[in-house]
């Protein structure tokens, strides 16, 4: 997961037989870092997870994408049978587990939830205030987007709410895996209305709060039409939640990966503001063409060329690895020659017994 110093380009990567990667991040003008990403390469011996998580008015939502999600796709009943349905659960998921309670920051952020200032002074002071429970209210205006690609075999399959995107390049050829999810889309500006909200001269999301002395008050805007979160777009209690004004109902997105599908694209916001689908695969193919291996290299350069862009910016380079052998495969062939040599040397007395308990983190289910 990354954050970055004011314009300051951070970028970690590493490889598989599969894969190899690179991401890179970097801060905008804000006071603080809002995007967050991860990078699973071996979620298992099959499969390789990204994530681009795009946090606005605070970084708690993104950051807890970038630590669940990918946990919770792996634990999800469909993950090995129905990887589509999977990815499109969890997303729901992620908003499940904001609205439950107040536990996910812990995840965010494991430090108690009060400062020792309030530990010393808020008995002396109301000790009232200590003793009551206040209801716990999910996050109103605050939120993310996400966008997700899992490879597992020859298949890439890319699910996304807002606008974080993921691009292939197909023999230099740019192809969106990704629909960006502005307001302004007749079906999003369509369910928006139906919900109660309206469309600025900005073509932002708004909500009205009321009237305050004869004048309206807005109590939410937003530039995009599908978030995790901000749930003050997502009050309506007469509509179900694929019907509120914001939705976190993802696109999903699959290819086969073929032999000219040669590397993938995942960013925020940031960088598409910044650059066209075909400029950015055309930058990254310039660089690979020239020589350069270390996609590392590749990241950092590309968010200098996406410069000046004025908000955070991630990106996650994926490049394939045609006609590698399977990671199960690999492994499958180490055990039949383990087992050979312990046949052959027959001494199971000095054998190691390794457990077969993973210590891999458990998913984060609050409230069960």
């Amino acid at each position: 997961m990354g954050a970055s110093n004011s314009r300051d380009i951070r970028t970690d990567g590493g490889e598989n037989v599969r894969i190899k990667y690179a991401a890179a991040s970097m801060q905008g003008f804000g006071p603080k870092m809002e995007d967050a990403y991860t990078v699973a390469p071996d979620l298992d011996h099959t499969t390789s997870f990204f994530g681009v998580y795009d946090g606005h008015r605070g970084a708690e939502v993104a950051l807890l994408c970038a630590r669940l999600f990918h946990i919770e796709l792996q634990v999800h009943p469909d993950y090995q049978s129905n990887l589509n349905n999977a990815i499109r659960s969890v997303f729901s998921r992620m908003d499940q587990v904001l609205r439950q309670s107040n536990e996910w920051r812990e995840l965010v952020s494991p430090t108690n939830s009060r400062n020792w200032i309030e530990h010393v002074f808020c008995p002396i002071v109301n000790p009232w205030y200590c003793i009551e429970e206040t209801p716990y209210k999910p996050p109103q205006s605050t939120g993310s987007t996400a966008c997700v690609a899992v490879t597992r075999g020859n298949q890439v399959i890319v699910g996304n709410v807002g606008d974080s995107l993921c691009v292939a390049s197909r023999n230099g050829q740019a192809i969106l895996l990704s629909t960006g999810h502005k307001p302004y889309h007749q079906n999003e500006r369509q369910r928006i209305q139906r919900a109660g909200g309206y469309l600025d001269i900005d073509n932002n999301v708004v909500i009205e709060g009321g009237q305050l002395g004869g004048f309206s008050f807005i109590e939410g805007k937003l530039t995009t039409s599908r978030a995790i979160g901000d749930f003050v777009f997502k009050k309506n209690k007469n509509l179900p939640p694929e019907e509120q004004m914001v939705i976190c109902s993802p696109d999903i997105h699959a290819m086969e990966i073929t032999n000219d599908i040669e590397f993938l694209v995942m960013a925020s916001r940031g960088l598409w503001l910044s650059m066209a689908y075909q400029d950015v695969v055309d930058f990254v193919r310039e660089q690979l063409e020239s020589g350069e291996t270390d996609l590392n290299i590749i990241c950092g350069r590309l968010m200098h060329r996406a410069l000046p862009t004025i908000i955070d910016t991630t990106v996650i380079l994926i490049q394939l690895k045609h006609g590698a052998p399977d990671d199960a495969e690999i492994e499958e062939a180490d055990d039949d020659e383990e087992v050979e040599e312990d046949i052959e040397s027959n001494t199971s007395d000095d054998n190691e017994i390794k457990s077969a308990a993973s210590d891999e983190q458990q998913p984060f289910a609050p409230n069960g």
